[in-house]
């Protein structure tokens, strides 16, 4: 955890300001006090747990009752920026226990730079002894000093207070009780911890007092001396290690084991005695009516709890001292993800892994290490509790960096591309324009993964035939030409990082091997526990698979929702997409990845423009028996063919880069970039490395992106309707007016031309849903020669829209040119032909909902066959 550098300056003159700032900035709950004496004006226990109000406050502030010291109730926080958290106060009363607590924390090696970051008090006559104050989630659990620390200064004096049963602590400018006041000595904003951190603290903490306890004298877990000690005739507790505390649990024992058998008053007498004879210097009578009151009132709540866990022995935490310090040597390097997650990379036999802290290999390691030392299984709550203690190490070390992991593929530097397998080894594969090669014992962390959703790749082999990518090809079901070459140089693009790969549709009527297609993309590139998957109920659930999953193919979808078609857009590209890390508390997590995403269904899963922008659309014809295979035998041939299939791919990348390297000013498109342009320039360059000529691979690439255009303006009326419009217009503006005006516009010429558009659930029944519908079919348009600018106003300040027929639109390239034109004329579709005939008069309209037209130039009103006949509406001006 890194905590802030904060440089907050203050003037505060008297006491009251410094109550002010402690009340009103802070919201803690304070008192007046007397802090030379320790003591209280009034009886602080009632603000435990309730508020002071405003008219109290303003009182003692009036009086002058804090002119002798300010006191700070622990635990919750009442008002202001920190309300419904709680303070947490650290009180250090030696140097031992400042090193301690400081050698938990990296960097942050001395308490001026712990000053710098959070809370920090002392009194000038004696620097170690501090207050150190967080502001937690949830409270920490009460310590009470370690036994011995009084008398030894080699013992650690730290207590932690949390809660308001735990007590008091008298705060700046208060006068400490050798005559120096207390001052906070660096910023005076508080770190704030959340619910991990405030966890890892308090396992700091608890380091400590496992550390130096190694008597059976206290409970090592909260640092409670076991209650029968507390009765023993040689007993005694010093003032420093928190006499009111065992006064009251003495108290609490007498009372509930002799409430039956004696009065009230002979238990009160004995508890009385108790404090006389153990406790030096003895609590005066005022504090011993008080611990008195206290302890009833916890009894009669009947929340009385005593520990009766079973002490852990001087062996047992020394053997886990003995795992830590033996999985520390193998620590290589420690650092945090892009969620804060702790990762650790590690020596495992011969080789490094790269785990997270809280993953089931590192919890093998651990066990590992536990078993070799003690002979025997460790538990899983003590599993727990030594993962917690590594993480409270690194709580406030600075040093700890972030690291950006990648899934699968990677890209360290600009040179070099890496590879997964997978492998229990963690083998990697560097691709560089030198060539590749399997590291076997890289230490630099590189990848991230995930048990469940991997498993071990092939080892690639350089052993190929000439022929070998042609034998793995033939294994699709490919229609065309330029299908083999789109799948092809696609195939090879996924083994690039950082670039986005267009989505793979796979539509067709079924016998097509669309799902045998998935499979072979699957497990060349990213073997998994599931080739092919599909969309969950719920979106997180998309997240989790698409964060887990590098190649992600989606088995027999027939439809895509908007929420899913936005989230798989966002996972080609790289774009974050946020959720809610626990139900538990408001923070988010933040994903960002780049995935390769692959959809097959009969028919097409969804016509959105920015899905299909991002998609190469191709079509698996049904498979003629005589040349269907069984199943079983595709999996041998391609468990067969994948080493050299891996060998080949990546001697083709090994040219790629070299290409690269020896072309670097070289413009593959001369003319603009087509959709998805990274991987265009890619794809270019890799074909042109698989022997393809010049331009090959871009105009099949073109000649996709045209047919992607085609189904979605087959599958949108609005766009239909909008080539109808424009299709007997001269080139030029056609149209500038109101969404309602085009509304009509269109309405009136579907009526004439083909109402049954009208009939579809994508036509816009209203001018208000007109303009989203246009916008997403405008990119299509344009590409059919059809130019709209939507969200323009008028001087009148109405919303317009144009709409302007161009000359010509752009074609793909061919070896001969770089760009050529087409007429419009030249792309109409079959269904526009067809409708060729069918004339359409933009001078008549329909009258309402009737079958009844008119003229907008002579009052004329008549069906529709008489209109478009009707003399004055032939001139068409």
């Amino acid at each position: 955890m890194q905590l802030r550098r904060l440089d907050t300056k203050m003037t505060r003159n008297t006491i009251n300001d410094w109550a002010n700032y402690w009340r009103n900035e802070i919201g803690f709950n304070i008192i007046p006090a007397q802090s030379k004496k320790k003591s209280t004006f009034i009886e602080w226990s009632y603000y435990q747990d309730n508020l002071v109000s405003e008219v109290q406050y303003n009182k003692w502030i009036t009086n002058g009752d804090f002119n002798q010291g300010i006191a700070i109730i622990v635990g919750k926080i009442w008002r202001g920026k920190y309300n419904g958290k709680y303070l947490a106060c650290i009180d250090i009363d030696n140097k031992k226990g400042i090193e301690e607590f400081l050698s938990h924390f990296g960097k942050v090696d001395t308490i001026e730079k712990l000053a710098k970051m959070t809370i920090v008090e002392w009194h000038s006559d004696n620097p170690n002894k501090v207050h150190i104050y967080f502001i937690v989630e949830k409270p920490l659990h009460k310590k009470s000093g370690i036994v011995g620390a009084k008398d030894n200064p080699g013992i650690p004096a730290i207590e932690v207070k949390s809660e308001g049963s735990h007590g008091i602590i008298f705060c700046t400018p208060s006068p400490h009780e050798d005559g120096y006041n207390y001052q906070i000595i660096g910023t005076k904003e508080p770190t704030v911890l959340d619910k991990q951190n405030s966890e890892a603290l308090e396992n700091a903490i608890n380091v400590i007092y496992q550390k130096y306890e190694s008597t059976p004298e206290r409970n090592r877990k909260n640092g409670l001396i076991p209650i029968e000690n507390l009765f023993k005739d040689d007993f005694t507790i010093y003032k420093g290690n928190n006499r009111h505390e065992g006064l009251l649990r003495v108290m609490e024992s007498l009372i509930i084991r002799n409430s039956s058998i004696m009065s009230e008053d002979k238990v009160k007498t004995i508890a009385y005695d108790w404090n006389q004879s153990h406790c030096e210097a003895p609590l005066d009578d005022k504090e011993f009516e008080k611990q008195w009151k206290d302890a009833r009132k916890f009894i009669a709540k009947n929340d009385y709890r005593e520990n009766q866990e079973n002490e852990k022995s001087t062996e047992e935490v020394n053997s886990i001292a003995d795992i830590l310090l033996s999985v520390n040597e193998r620590y290589i390097e420690i650092f945090y993800d892009r969620f804060n997650k702790l990762y650790v990379t590690l020596k495992v036999n011969e080789h490094t892994e790269c785990v997270r802290l809280d993953s089931n290999r590192f919890k093998s390691v651990l066990r590992t290490e536990y078993y070799n030392k003690e002979h025997k299984i460790l538990t899983d709550d003590k599993l727990e509790a030594i993962i917690k203690l590594i993480e409270s190490q690194l709580t406030l070390d600075e040093s700890i960096q972030k690291r950006e992991l990648g899934l699968r593929v990677a890209k360290v530097d600009e040179n070099s591309i890496y590879y997964d397998l997978t492998t229990s080894k963690w083998e990697i594969v560097r691709i560089s324009k030198e060539g590749w090669e399997i590291l076997q014992n890289n230490q630099v962390p590189i990848f991230k993964r995930y048990d469940t959703s991997s498993i071990p790749q092939f080892h690639p082999s350089k052993d190929y035939d000439n022929d070998i990518f042609d034998k793995f090809i033939k294994l699709f079901n490919l229609g065309s030409k330029n299908d083999k070459i789109l799948l092809s140089v696609l195939i090879i693009t996924l083994f690039i990082p950082s670039i986005p790969k267009p989505i793979l549709i796979l539509s067709g009527d079924g016998g097509g091997a669309k799902t045998t297609t998935f499979n072979i993309i699957k497990r060349i590139v990213d073997p998994g526990s599931t080739d092919t998957i599909a969309f969950p109920k719920q979106i997180n659930d998309l997240v989790q698979i698409l964060d887990h999953n590098y190649v992600n193919c989606f088995d027999n979808v027939s439809s895509i929702s908007e929420e899913i078609s936005d989230l798989l857009c966002r996972a080609v590209t790289g774009a974050g997409y946020s959720k809610r890390a626990l139900y538990t508390d408001d923070s988010d997590m933040i994903y960002k990845f780049k995935r390769f995403i692959a959809v097959n269904g009969i028919n097409l899963a969804t016509t959105r423009a920015d899905f299909l922008d991002r998609s190469i659309i191709t079509k698996a014809n049904r498979i003629e028996d005589k040349f269907r295979k069984k199943e079983a035998d595709i999996d041998k041939e391609i468990e067969k063919l994948k080493p050299y299939v891996l060998g080949y791919i990546f001697d083709i990348l090994v040219k790629v880069l070299k290409y690269k390297d020896e072309h670097p000013n070289e413009k593959i498109f001369e003319n603009g970039f087509p959709r998805m342009a990274d991987f265009a320039e890619w794809g270019e360059i890799i074909a042109r490395c698989l022997g393809y000529k010049k331009n090959e691979f871009i105009n099949a690439y073109y000649e996709n992106i045209n047919s992607q255009n085609d189904e979605v303006i087959e599958s949108s009326p609005i766009a239909e309707a909008i080539l109808l419009f424009v299709r007997d217009r001269e080139v030029g503006l056609v149209f500038r007016g109101t969404p309602s005006k085009l509304h009509t516009d269109l309405t009136n010429m579907i009526d004439q031309v083909k109402p049954d558009l009208k009939k579809s659930n994508l036509w816009p029944k209203a001018s208000s849903t007109l303009t989203p519908k246009i916008n997403e079919v405008k990119p299509n348009l344009k590409q059919r020669g059809v130019e709209i600018t939507t969200g323009e106003r008028d001087n009148e300040g109405n919303r317009v829209i144009t709409i302007t027929k161009l000359s010509s639109i752009k074609k793909n390239f061919d070896d001969n040119e770089e760009s050529g034109q087409v007429e419009l004329g030249d792309i109409l579709t079959n269904e526009e032909e067809e409708n060729e005939g069918e004339s359409f008069n933009p001078n008549i309209y329909r009258i309402g909902s009737t079958d009844t037209w008119g003229c907008y130039k002579c009052p004329l009103r008549e069906d529709i066959h008489f209109m478009k006949q009707h003399i004055c509406t032939n001139n068409r001006n």
